[in-house]
């Protein structure tokens, strides 16, 4: 897959080509193909930039929003489907993107200064980018759901969006619907302490165990599961924290009461 990397410096905008595909003397070779998908990349980020706006001024944080409109834009505009990304790594993809949000580089060589908020900025290049877990693949697993059932899974916090993408056997869309179901069932300040960071942890942690990556037990995963039983099997596996907080919930409500 060829992609095309910009930079910028002091004299401005420039760009290289980088490939994992055979090359007679450099990946300048395959320039045609990596400024079709730069010109594509162009509308993702424009598409997500749109789709922020749309929702802006509703109850959705915004690191969270950001993430879904980008993942969603990946998802609808096709581009994971290109021939170029046929059997190929997403990781070139992933830092083609974040080198565009940084610089605002489009393929016209024109600096569109909002797609920096696209994706969070460091004076360094992120640890991830590029690497087994980038930000655009969580972007692109958030995506998976409606905005709606995405923020009422993880209750708008990123760091509950990784914990559960961090575990491989926990990622099929089929156990966010479960653990979306089953946070259903609480209603306001005990769904908002479940789904804190800290408790949300410890639930992946009951779930990984439960459904873990490799080893014993490992064999049956979300997937294999119909739909009620396994949102029967995750409410099982969650009812000891559902209780504890309704347990603690009620303990402050009758001490404030006192």
């Amino acid at each position: 897959m060829p992609v095309k990397i910009w930079g910028l410096d002091d004299t401005g905008l420039y760009s290289t080509v980088v490939t994992g595909w055979d090359t007679v003397w450099t990946a300048e070779e395959h320039r045609e193909d990596a400024e079709k998908l730069d010109a594509a990349l162009d509308a993702v980020l424009d598409t997500a930039m749109a789709r922020v706006q749309d929702v802006t001024g509703e109850d959705v944080p915004m690191t969270f929003l950001r993430a879904w409109a980008v993942g969603r834009a990946i998802q609808e505009s096709g581009v994971l489907g290109s021939p170029a990304l046929v059997k190929e790594k997403t990781d070139l993809l992933w830092r083609a993107l974040a080198r565009k949000c940084r610089t605002g580089a489009r393929s016209s060589a024109e600096i569109e200064p909002r797609w920096r908020d696209l994706r969070p900025q460091s004076a360094k290049e992120p640890r991830r980018e590029g690497g087994r877990l980038d930000y655009f693949e969580m972007c692109r697993w958030l995506g998976e759901q409606e905005l709606s059932d995405a923020f009422a899974t993880f209750g708008g916090h990123i760091r509950n969006v990784w914990q559960m993408l961090e575990r491989p056997a926990l990622r099929p869309v089929a156990l966010r619907h479960a653990l979306k179901a089953w946070l259903d069932s609480h209603k306001g300040p005990t769904r908002e302490k479940l789904q804190e960071p800290r408790t949300f942890a410890e639930m992946m942690k009951v779930l990984r165990k439960r459904w873990p990556d490799r080893g014993a037990g490992s064999a049956k995963r979300p997937v294999h599961y119909k739909e009620s039983a396994l949102s029967a099997e995750v409410a099982g596996l969650l009812a000891p924290f559902g209780e504890a907080v309704l347990l603690e919930t009620g303990l402050q409500q009758g001490t404030a009461s006192a």
